[in-house]
């Protein structure tokens, strides 16, 4: 099943993560900079929970990654089974960063997979960023359902 929501995933933002917009040569080089140091801002405008219709975002919603803190500041739509009273906080946490991994996937893509500890519950959000700065994450969650995000690096 989790194969299946990934590959899903995957070929959604294949297919709305390239379109055809063009960055210059400087903010090309400064994206890749930004990625590769792990240090960015993720704004997100989309989400796909697992149970739920897709859903257009209509506040401002973000991650900011940097080299030992994950800051999500985003919305959660979705079943949660064994959460503190109350749903607790949601993605809506400043944690360190507990293992963070980096691979190039073929093509113009790479995924940064990001875990936290957070409220008791191990949290991995896997960025998938392409080359025109577009971002699709998934969040992964013991406690929670599976959603995702779509949005823009800045």
């Amino acid at each position: 099943m989790k194969r299946y929501l990934l590959l899903i995933t995957i070929l959604l933002a294949i297919l709305t993560g390239c379109e055809s917009t063009k960055l210059s040569t400087a903010e090309m080089n400064a994206l890749q900079t930004k990625v590769e140091k792990h240090s960015f801002t993720a704004d997100f405008n989309y989400c796909q929970p697992l149970r739920m219709p897709a859903r257009t975002l209509t506040s401002e919603y973000s991650v900011v990654l940097s080299s030992d803190t994950l800051q999500s500041s985003l919305p959660y739509f979705g079943q949660a089974r064994n959460v503190p009273y109350g749903g607790g906080t949601a993605l809506n946490f400043k944690e360190k960063i507990r293992s963070v991994s980096d691979k190039r996937v073929k093509g113009d893509w790479r995924t940064i997979s990001v875990m936290v500890n957070h409220e008791g519950d191990n949290v991995i959000y896997d960025f998938h960023i392409f080359d025109n700065g577009k971002v699709m994450l998934d969040v992964t969650s013991r406690e929670r359902d599976f959603i995702s995000f779509q949005g823009q690096i800045r």
